[in-house]
């Protein structure tokens, strides 16, 4: 089975644009990450002690018009989604997305300008292998109504 490894951008991306709620201009470089260090989001407007923000899960602070993110300082950037959506469809690991404003600018509307703007510089390969979830048993969480499952691939679909 061909291993498959992480991944970063080639070189550094500069892309300006305007954040779709707060109408802000907005400055963006993304640059090559180091290896297993993850997709790290850096406010360049904030103190440098405090300008970190992972983009994990756990750092999410509301999903309302858009995807936000915030670290234990209340520092935060916000409509992230095209951005994340473009790194994943791209296979991109580990990247430093530096930002002076709270918001991504909203380029198109879409990923495409993100995803472009990757292809346009082009991958790079990094010499350690992904990380992947295995799904052992059946998790499944409700909400009254909702809920959400998750469980392994059946054996007579592999």
């Amino acid at each position: 089975m061909p291993q498959n490894f992480q991944k970063t951008i080639k070189e550094s991306i500069q892309l300006e644009g305007v954040g779709l709620h707060n109408g802000e201009k907005v400055n963006l470089f993304i640059k090559p990450g180091e290896v297993n260090s993850g997709i790290i989001f850096k406010r360049t407007d904030v103190d440098s002690a405090k300008n970190i923000i992972e983009a994990s899960y756990k750092n999410v602070s509301s999903t309302i018009l858009c995807t936000k993110i915030q670290n234990s300082y209340g520092v935060s950037v916000s409509t992230i989604e095209h951005l994340m959506a473009a790194f994943y469809g791209e296979g991109i690991d580990n990247v430093v997305v530096e930002v002076d404003a709270p918001e991504l600018p909203i380029m198109d509307g879409s990923a495409f300008d993100f995803v472009e703007a990757i292809r346009s510089v082009g991958k790079e390969k990094q010499n350690c292998p992904k990380k992947f979830i295995k799904v052992l048993k059946k998790v499944e969480v409700r909400d009254g109504q909702k809920y959400i499952s998750i469980e392994p691939l059946a054996k007579d679909l592999i």
